[in-house]
Order: C-alpha cells, then sequence, then structure tokens
C-alpha cells in the first residue's frame, strides 16, 4: 500500500468532484461548493486563497483536502473539506492529508487552525481523527446545521 499526498492539480477536478460524491456523508450541493472552491482556487493561485491536497492509494486519487488562510486574520487557517471514500478509510489517509495542511499552514506562518464539522454520528471518525492530530473542540454552536446538528468548532495551536 503506498500513499501520496500531492498539492492537487487541475487534473485532479473531477476525481475530487468523485470522492465527494462517493464519500456517504455529502450532497450534490456539497459537491457544487467544492468544485467552485476548486475553480477559484485554479483561478487565483495565491497564499490567500483555497488550497486543495489530493491524496493517492496505489496511484488512485481516492481522498482530499481543501484548507487557506482566513482572510482579514492574523495568523489563523481554516480546515474546510477533509473527505475520503469509504474504502480507502482507515488506512491513514485523512490524518496524512491534515498533517501536510498543518505543516504548510504552520510553514507559512500560521498560528491558529480552525475546523467546523457536524455532532452527528456520521462526522464521529471525523472527529476522533481531529483529536488524534491535536485538536481540542473548543466550541458548540447549538442546532446550527439543523434541529438536533449541532456545529462543533475543532482549534490547534500550531506556532
Amino acid at each position: 500500500m503506498t500513499v501520496k499526498v500531492l498539492p492537487s492539480t487541475p487534473q485532479d477536478r473531477a476525481a475530487i468532484r468523485d470522492v465527494l460524491l462517493n464519500s456517504n456523508l455529502f450532497k450534490a450541493s456539497d459537491a457544487e461548493c467544492v468544485d467552485e472552491m476548486f475553480g477559484l482556487a485554479l483561478a487565483k493561485p495565491t497564499p490567500d486563497n483555497y488550497r486543495f491536497l489530493s491524496a493517492f492509494l496505489d496511484g488512485a486519487l481516492v481522498a482530499f483536502a481543501c484548507f487557506g488562510w482566513e482572510s482579514l486574520t492574523h495568523g489563523s487557517w481554516d480546515l474546510f473539506w477533509v473527505c475520503t471514500l469509504p474504502a480507502a478509510r482507515g488506512r491513514g489517509l485523512g490524518g496524512a492529508l491534515l498533517s501536510e495542511a498543518v505543516r504548510v499552514a504552520t510553514a507559512e506562518g500560521g498560528r491558529l487552525m480552525v475546523i467546523y464539522t457536524s455532532s452527528t454520528p456520521a462526522y464521529a471518525a471525523a472527529r476522533r481523527l481531529y483529536q488524534t492530530h491535536g485538536f481540542l473542540h473548543t466550541a458548540t454552536v447549538q442546532e446550527y446545521y439543523n434541529v438536533g446538528d449541532d456545529l462543533y468548532i475543532y482549534t490547534r495551536r500550531l506556532a
């Protein structure tokens, strides 16, 4: 099993959309959002725009992450998405993507990374991943996404 995490390229765009649509977690509207973010990242590849990472397992793109510097802050970064195909879960891809996002943000002067996620059981594995990588559950916004679906905010100091 060979895992590689690389900056995403324009050729990864369709596969990233497929990963999201086949994740059993997200809907077509989420895929549209990610595709729009990817398009913006391609059109304006600047330090203050979205960044995408692609994770390959034995040469196939099976996971991705999207993160970026949060405008109007001094060194805060957001992790917007980490998504892995169900058949590839449990093989360290999410952790590899998260570690690389933290490494890039830290290297570029980041001091804090923030993650927003759902409180539902479907996101329990993601929350464990964040905690395993040093993120702390620092806030909850009740019923943010829907009735019975709170927003959990995780943070990690980078420097």
